[in-house]
C-alpha cells in the first residue's frame, strides 16, 4: 500500500479561505486526505500562540501532526511566524518514509521543494486555496497536479452544528429609537401673571414714550449715624482716624 504524506502551510490555507469567505472543517479535511488522497500522515505547520490551545488540541484529535514555529511580534504589533523552512526540512527528514508528498500551499517559496520532489517522482500534487493565491512559479512547475480548495468546499467547509447554533442563541434584536413626546407645560396662575408682566414689558419696549413719562422717585439719602464719642477726629500719620479720643 502506497504511503503518502501531506505537508500543510496552515497560515497560507487560512488566509486564502478567509478571502473566499468560508472556514475549513479540519476534521472533514483530514477525512478527505485519508480517503481520497491516501494520506497516512498529515503535518500542519503553524505559529505558536498561547491563546490557541483549543485549536492545537482539536487538530491533534482530528489526526494531524502539529509542528509549531515560534512567532515574532513586530514593533507595529504584527505577528509573524513563517514556517517555510520547517515544512521543507520535515519533508526532507521524512523523505524515505513516504512514496509521494502532497503540498498544501500556494506559496512560491516551496518551488525548490516541488522541483526536487517532481524530479524524483515523489510529488503527489499541490493543493492551493484558490487561483489568485497560487504562485505563477508553482503553476508552471506543477501544471495539472495543482488542485484548489475552492473546488472542495462542499466536502471540507465548516458548518456549525444545530447544537452549536442553539448554544450561541439567536441574535439580539436591533435597538429601536423611542420617540418621547414633547411635554407641554400646564398654565398656572403664576405663569399667567408672568405672561402678563412679560406682555407689559413688550409694550414698554414698543412705546418708549411710556418710559419717559414715568416719574422718577429720587432715592433718599441717609446720613450715617455717628456715636457721640466718635464725633472728634484726630489725624494720625496723614490719615483720618475715627475713634475714641482719650
Amino acid at each position: 500500500m502506497q504511503q503518502n504524506y501531506a505537508f500543510i502551510d496552515a497560515q497560507n490555507l487560512n488566509s486564502g479561505l478567509y478571502k473566499l469567505g468560508w472556514k475549513i472543517d479540519w476534521k472533514r479535511f483530514r477525512e478527505y486526505l485519508r480517503e481520497e488522497a491516501g494520506v497516512e500522515v498529515a503535518y500542519v505547520f503553524l505559529g505558536f500562540m498561547l491563546g490557541n490551545q483549543d485549536l492545537y488540541l482539536m487538530l491533534q484529535k482530528s489526526g494531524f501532526v502539529v509542528v509549531f514555529k515560534e512567532v515574532l511580534t513586530m514593533e507595529s504589533g504584527e505577528v509573524k511566524g513563517n514556517i517555510d523552512a520547517e515544512l521543507i526540512l520535515q519533508a526532507m527528514i521524512d523523505y524515505d518514509r513516504y512514496d509521494q508528498a502532497l503540498i498544501v500551499s500556494g506559496d512560491g517559496d516551496f518551488t525548490c521543494l516541488l522541483r526536487y520532489l517532481g524530479q524524483n517522482n515523489k510529488l503527489l500534487g499541490v493543493l492551493a486555496p484558490y487561483e489568485k493565491g497560487l504562485s505563477s512559479l508553482i503553476q508552471k512547475l506543477a501544471g495539472d497536479k495543482v488542485e484548489f480548495l475552492r473546488s472542495l468546499r462542499k466536502k471540507i467547509e465548516y458548518r456549525p452544528t444545530r447544537e452549536a447554533r442553539v448554544r450561541t442563541g439567536p441574535k439580539p434584536p436591533m435597538k429601536q429609537e423611542i420617540n418621547i413626546p414633547e411635554i407641554k407645560e400646564v398654565p398656572t396662575k403664576q405663569n399667567k401673571n408672568s405672561e402678563k408682566k412679560g406682555g407689559e414689558r413688550q409694550k414698554n419696549r414698543r412705546n418708549p414714550v411710556n418710559r419717559t413719562q414715568e416719574k422718577k422717585i429720587p432715592a433718599m439719602k441717609q446720613e450715617p449715624q455717628v456715636h457721640p464719642e466718635q464725633k472728634k477726629s484726630t489725624p494720625i500719620n496723614g490719615t483720618l482716624y475715627r475713634g475714641t479720643v482719650k
